[in-house]
């Protein structure tokens, strides 16, 4: 298994600005798999890093076995007022705002927002003990704004998937960060029998909250594509 930082995210160096989007990472993802020498990767993403591995699956599908994509942001949707955030790349006081303002105050920014993603269930103990200044730093500050500029016009180019990519969706019924039906309706819109499950009682991470069964849902996606990995062999047999 491989779990990567997205660019800008971590310590990791950002894509150039206008590359951000994701579009941009669907690239660097390809980039990221053709230099390891990996083949027919099945790809598990989580809130806003699903948009990338679609875009992915949607431009290369021979690169993609399969998608797992847990409380996926995936569809255009309206504008958030998001102040600070909006500030922290505004011409003149971003920079400011990001090094002395948000920086400073990282361990309140990330308690804040791991509390809102967990709700209402209580935050998992392996994240309460995140490295703030790993989490929230001034380049990662900046990665999340430039991509949600491009979130909109990036998710609208999102072609049509291919009916026989295997695509399961996990999402918890109480998720406040992303609107669960209005990610699903647009899936459907995309592919035509993606397996979702919503957990009921569950928020923005249920990866982490019923670990389980996102486990299970990732074994039932490699199971998939090897059953229809088989099927195939079969059918050219038979030919």
């Amino acid at each position: 298994m491989v779990a990567p930082d997205r660019p800008g995210y971590g310590f990791s160096s950002p894509l150039p600005l206008a590359e951000r989007g994701p579009i941009g990472q669907s690239f660097w993802l390809e980039r990221l798999i053709d230099a390891m020498d990996l083949h027919c990767v099945s790809i598990v993403a989580h809130s806003i890093g699903s948009a990338p591995a679609l875009h992915l699956a949607a431009r290369r599908p021979e690169l993609v076995n399969g998608l797992l994509l847990i409380s996926p942001c995936c569809r255009p949707v309206p504008p958030k007022p998001l102040p600070i955030l909006r500030a922290s790349v505004a011409p003149v006081v971003g920079s400011f705002i990001r090094q002395h303002v948000i920086s400073r105050w990282a361990a309140f920014f990330l308690d804040r927002g791991l509390r809102s993603s967990s709700f209402p269930n209580t935050l998992p103990p392996q994240l309460s003990v995140l490295p703030a200044a790993h989490m929230v730093n001034p380049g990662a500050i900046e990665t999340m704004a430039n991509e949600l500029r491009a979130f909109n016009k990036d998710m609208e180019l999102l072609p049509k998937l291919p009916g026989n990519l295997p695509l399961h969706v996990l999402f918890g019924s109480e998720d406040r960060i992303v609107q669960p039906a209005w990610h699903i309706d647009g899936l459907r819109q995309k592919h035509p029998r993606p397996m979702i499950r919503v957990i009921e009682g569950v928020g923005h991470l249920p990866h982490h909250v019923v670990p389980a069964v996102a486990r299970q849902m990732l074994s039932d996606l490699v199971r998939e594509r090897v059953q229809q990995s088989s099927k195939r062999q079969h059918l050219a047999g038979v030919a």
